[in-house]
């Protein structure tokens, strides 16, 4: 399994037809694909989470990047982590598995193989492999090796970025390489995370492209390289599209008086210029001229028009992600809910006079399960175009930022027993895991949310002939205490006490 964070369904497959992913192109052709429907919100921590339990959120527990927590002085905001998860992994029920910058898979925890993890590490220093002497055999290997790139921090420094990325891009292959050819694996689970950082700021260049097709021959290599007893899955965790404006929640959180408004430090220079460009129609285009402005510039106008706000309801608390924004409320107030929905649906765009917020969901409405408790009580979803942030006016333009996510990832299968030039419907990111263990030959638990992608295997073949088998959640709690038994007989035997 490779995974792409970030790469975007129509745009991997207009480019593949028109030629310029051949590769891709030939996945098509000879395989199964479809679009693969993310969480919502479509953001890589419940969504990769959900691709690796197959269930959703409201049955793993991750729900974005931090956690709220409710309590009796107010509200406390943590990094989720490794630990936060609520529900087994793919790598819980597969011997030989390789699990390779997973994002959320920090800190690294005892699998049957190995694991370097990846988005939210805190550095090389730290301990981020298990097992954890892997981590002097990768850097013998791989001395330069990148976990992560914050794309954030390159504002103005867009040439510096790319130069990064595609030294981290080489490091990654060279560690894929390394581990294929070098350790045993049943399942390897391989992501590649510039494709995420590289359409937040650069979405629709030439850069883009040309990191696709970078990405592209990788994949024709891997092509090549696999023999006729592997299958090969690719996948994503959400898509990707164009966005324009901003949208300031701390604004409409404000003017309901949940929150206080402190006002911006921004100069009133860069004030004059912005609001002239409005008045004038050329707020449009603002976002292009940005780009042409000098590095020190770019910086001040991004960092000095952030809303200072703070909190003056303890009963409510937010945050804001770009592709979606959610509130916590301490008790249930519909009231304030209904208040809030009516808010935010009226919204319109000055510029055009139309509507900006997509969709405003209560938890109930997308998630189930046992860790329902801890979800936000809304999620606010964007229209396509827009971002939600905590800073400008209600209505702005985007500056740095250009791209975020949508919905819709890719899935690509092939290999015998697959199904060619097949385009899958209804495919779900929860539908990865159980489809993963029906391939295995192993029960699935039914607790799982997601459903075997039956549909993708040739008739004959033997996936299609033996029927996914479902058991009880505890099936594998049995299974791991009669090995560990096992095990220690077995030791026992050995020293001659038994």
């Amino acid at each position: 399994m490779i995974g792409f964070d970030g790469a975007d369904w129509k745009t991997i497959w207009n480019w593949a037809n028109s030629g310029k992913l051949p590769n891709f192109k030939r996945l098509i052709d000879l395989g199964a694909f479809g679009p693969l429907e993310s969480t919502i919100p479509p953001v890589t921590p419940p969504a990769w989470t959900s691709m690796v339990t197959g269930k959703n959120p409201g049955n793993h527990g991750i729900y974005s990047f931090a956690r709220i927590i409710k309590t009796e002085n107010g509200w406390k905001k943590l990094i989720y982590t490794s630990r936060n998860k609520k529900s087994k992994e793919l790598w819980d029920y597969i011997d030989r598995t390789l699990v390779i910058n997973v994002p959320f898979t920090y800190p690294p925890r005892r699998i049957n193989g190995i694991m370097v993890t990846g988005m939210l590490t805190p550095s090389l220093d730290s301990e981020f492999t298990y097992p954890p002497e892997f981590r002097n055999e990768l850097l013998e290997q791989i001395p330069d090796y990148i976990i992560e790139l914050d794309w954030s921090k390159y504002v103005g420094k867009e040439k510096e970025f790319i130069t990064h990325l595609y030294k981290m891009t080489k490091k990654r292959i060279e560690l894929f390489w390394y581990l294929f050819d070098n350790k045993p694996w049943r399942l390897m689970f391989f992501v590649f995370i510039g494709p995420d950082r590289i359409q937040h700021i650069l979405w629709g260049t030439r850069e883009m492209e040309e990191y696709w097709k970078y990405l592209d021959g990788f994949l024709g290599e891997v092509l090549e390289k696999i023999d006729h007893e592997t299958l090969l899955f690719i996948v994503s965790d959400h898509g990707f599209g164009k966005i324009e404006k901003t949208i300031n929640l701390s604004l409409v959180l404000a003017k309901l008086g949940l929150i206080k408004e402190r006002g911006s430090s921004i100069s009133s220079v860069t004030k004059w210029l912005i609001n002239f460009a409005k008045k004038t129609g050329l707020l449009i285009y603002f976002a292009k001229l940005y780009g042409l402005l000098p590095e020190f510039i770019k910086r001040k106008i991004l960092e000095s028009s952030r809303t200072q706000v703070e909190l003056i309801n303890p009963d409510v608390m937010y945050e804001c992600e770009g592709a979606f924004a959610a509130v916590y409320l301490k008790r249930k107030d519909k009231r304030i809910i209904s208040k809030l929905k009516q808010e935010l649906y009226s919204l319109k765009d000055p510029y055009t006079n139309e509507k900006v917020i997509a969709k405003v969901y209560e938890k109930s409405e997308i998630y189930f399960g046992k860790c329902l408790d801890s979800a936000p009580d809304l999620i606010i979803l964007p229209k396509e175009g827009y971002t939600l942030k905590n800073y400008g006016d209600l209505i702005d333009v985007a500056y740095f930022q250009n791209g975020d996510h949508r919905l819709y990832g890719i899935f690509f299968a092939y290999g015998s027993g697959i199904k060619r030039r097949y385009k899958i419907k209804n495919a779900k990111i929860y539908d990865i895991a159980p489809t993963i263990l029906h391939i295995f030959g192993l029960p699935i638990p039914n607790d799982m949310d997601g459903r075997v992608l039956i549909e993708i295997f040739e008739e004959d073949s033997e996936f299609t002939r033996k029927k996914p088998k479902y058991v009880n959640s505890s099936y594998y709690e049995k299974k791991y205490e009669d090995e560990k038994l096992k095990k220690a007989i077995q030791k026992l035997k050995i020293k001659g006490k038994f």
